[in-house]
């Protein structure tokens, strides 16, 4: 996904870039002066197991505090679930009273409605997530932070409470050289990037 986005998303011309996979759980892609960044094994950018919270919650790696347990699709599906038990309203309670199964899909659908509950949680992950970003931004002030995956398709909802976070929690000496974009690709993203991928590896062979 970041690196169809570097060849043929938003990318216009930086050679430092972070993109934020934000769907079911939380990832981060890394390039750094043009080359993406893998690690020493393939594994660089868990950005969703930044342990940051001191909350009860098991992260599915095992972990508790994981950033990813608070902002993700994981977490907005468990959030969801906490609050209407608590007695938040939201236009999901048919599916949630009959017991169907809630997708990200029925997510997104509710914050495409505004659905009060769903706009609320989603404005509070994108404050913890925008703490996360803002440390990263310390770390490599980077040109260019995308976000990107299935809840980057709920567009200001997310980007606001994101740039808002990151504002206040990085150094402006690093954030007001940095833009944050969503992704222009989309859904589209990661075929695109395997595409260009798979055909750079075949002209360096």
């Amino acid at each position: 996904m970041t690196y169809g986005e570097y060849m043929k998303g938003v990318v216009q011309g930086e050679k430092n870039i972070l993109f934020v996979n934000m769907a079911w759980g939380l990832g981060l892609g890394i390039i750094i002066d043009g080359n993406l960044y893998y690690g020493k094994s393939g594994f660089s950018g868990e950005l969703g197991h930044f342990c940051m919270f001191e909350n009860e919650v098991l992260c599915h790696c095992g972990k508790k505090g994981c950033l990813e347990t608070e902002a993700s699709g994981s977490a907005f599906h468990r959030i969801l679930m906490e609050r209407y038990r608590e007695g938040s309203n939201t236009i999901l309670a048919g599916k949630l009273d009959s017991g169907e199964e809630i997708s990200l899909g029925d997510l997104l659908e509710a914050v495409r409605k505004e659905d009060v509950l769903c706009i609320d949680i989603l404005e509070k992950m994108g404050v913890n997530l925008g703490k996360g970003i803002a440390g990263l931004m310390n770390i490599f002030n980077p040109e260019l932070v995308i976000i990107g995956g299935t809840l980057s398709l709920t567009g200001d909802y997310i980007t606001q409470p994101i740039k808002t976070a990151v504002r206040k929690y990085s150094l402006n000496l690093v954030n007001k050289d940095s833009a944050i974009i969503t992704s222009k690709l989309k859904d589209k993203a990661g075929i695109v990037g395997a595409c260009m991928l798979a055909r750079s590896r075949m002209f360096e062979s």
